[in-house]
């Protein structure tokens, strides 16, 4: 498979430098051996808890730009979702995302409702048609984070120092945990959340999982106090953690952990904002990331509506097309006719008749899991699967994509084609950086680090 021209026209749409590199990984052992790759791998389980790809990646100009413009664009076609299609209207909104009642959907949809400042990652793959997304998480506890150790696990390879130290090229990436604390700094200063010159940022989630956060908070203040100096700031910074019932209010309405005043939350649990820490937020007083719009956002059902409703008049020409493009075919799993290929069907017929076409997902789950691909299910599970959907009511059905075809290092020796899902960050409308996992193509399936897949960062050229 190594010898397709295949994955060499991909690799060369990336970058002439990323191609030229594995037109010489290809043929060199000390690439292909991945026991040369030990200390790397020692490292990553270590500290990421994930299996390394050893061979980077590098992304020209013009490719960077795409995934960044696909990628913010989604997000913010997906956090208008409500307001489109809703129209903000508090009964639809309840019915819709099981919110307890409209009063509380009201509350929630007033703003601030932090829809704007959401610290999320995309999935998106590349296809003969170009990037597309197949789901996009607003949570900030997700993986692929780690970008500086990442790069600096990959540069600890010698025969990859050596090929970039040939080619005179100056290791560039979009350092992600900077670009976040940059874009909550900016957040908090626009609203005049700092005061003084000092501000702290909490990590916040469950009670049990505060000692890991606290593990890490070395390097999470190393990575702010680098993000400060970058921006020129006068100011100090300081990262904590806790869980969300170690913070209270206090007299004047601000948030605080002990005596500590807060300036910002970034909730790392995803189990709900305690209304002690959401009113804080709604008045101002303190920045929160990404609080309870990001649960709702991050349902795969509001891709599904972005899907259906693009010709409904919710969108423009322009943003018609986007999604068009760049959003494949999906809906909500129901009975009835859905519009598919230009003519109506029934949904169950379709998916029925036509299952190796489609993908069925749980739309609250995450890492690859409750995600069934007709192509590798057999008639009975997929019939079941689809059973259980319907009487969920929470799932959604999507077409499924082909992968272009990448090289990497894959197995004890050797390389081999993969299928890829570019994972774009975007806080706000910013690109904050992107990780890569990548699946041998012959393990089929979807792209699951749990299974056979690998996760790398890209060098930006």
């Amino acid at each position: 498979m190594t010898d397709s021209a295949d994955w060499r026209a991909t690799h060369s749409a990336l970058s002439a430098l990323d191609l030229k590199f594995r037109e010489m990984a290809k043929d060199t052992p000390e690439l292909l051996d991945r026991e040369q790759f030990r200390i790397a791998d020692d490292e990553a389980r270590m500290l990421l808890h994930y299996r390394l790809q050893p061979w980077p990646t590098f992304i020209g100009a013009a490719k960077l730009a795409e995934l960044k413009r696909v990628g913010i664009e989604v997000s913010r076609l997906l956090r208008s979702v409500p307001a489109r299609i809703f129209r903000n209207d508090p009964e639809k909104l309840a019915a819709f995302y099981g919110i307890g009642s409209p009063v509380l959907a009201e509350i929630l949809f007033d703003p601030p409702t932090g829809a704007d400042t959401m610290l999320a990652r995309g999935d998106l793959i590349e296809t003969a048609k170009g990037f597309q997304c197949i789901e996009f998480n607003f949570s900030p506890n997700l993986g692929g984070w780690d970008t500086t150790i990442i790069t600096g696990l990959q540069l600890a390879v010698p025969a990859i120092t050596r090929f970039i130290e040939s080619e005179g090229f100056r290791p560039v990436f979009t350092d992600t945990i900077l670009e976040m604390f940059r874009f909550i700094a900016d957040d908090i200063r626009g609203k005049g959340i700092i005061r003084g010159r000092a501000f702290t940022i909490a990590l916040a989630t469950f009670p049990e999982e505060v000692p890991s956060i606290e593990a890490g908070l070395d390097y999470f203040n190393r990575e702010l106090r680098r993000t400060i100096e970058s921006m020129d700031l006068d100011v100090h910074g300081r990262v904590v953690a806790c869980s969300s019932e170690c913070l209270f209010p206090d007299v004047d309405g601000f948030l605080r952990l002990n005596e500590q005043r807060l300036e910002a939350v970034v909730e790392l649990s995803g189990d709900g904002t305690p209304p002690h820490v959401y009113r804080p937020f709604k008045g101002d007083l303190v920045g929160l990331y990404n609080g309870p719009m990001g649960m709702l956002l991050s349902s795969k059902r509001n891709l599904a509506l972005l899907s259906q409703h693009a010709a409904s008049g919710a969108y423009s020409a322009g943003e018609q097309a986007f999604i068009e493009a760049h959003v494949p075919w999906t809906r909500l799993v129901a009975p009835g006719e859905v519009d598919y290929g230009g003519e109506m069907h029934s949904l169950v017929e379709l998916l029925t008749n036509r299952r190796e076409d489609f993908v069925l997902k749980d739309a609250d789950s995450y890492g690859g899991m409750g995600v069934v691909l007709g192509k590798f299910a057999s008639p009975e599970e997929w019939r079941e699967t689809l059973d259980k959907a319907l009487a969920a009511g929470n799932w959604v059905v999507q077409e499924k994509l082909e992968s272009l075809p990448y090289l990497y290092q894959s197995g004890a020796y050797g390389c081999s084609v993969h299928d890829v899902i570019w994972g774009p960050f975007v806080f706000g409308e910013r690109y904050g950086g992107v990780v890569l996992r990548m699946q041998p193509k012959q393990a089929g399936g979807a792209v699951n680090l749990s299974l056979e897949a690998t996760e790398g960062i890209a060098f930006e050229v």
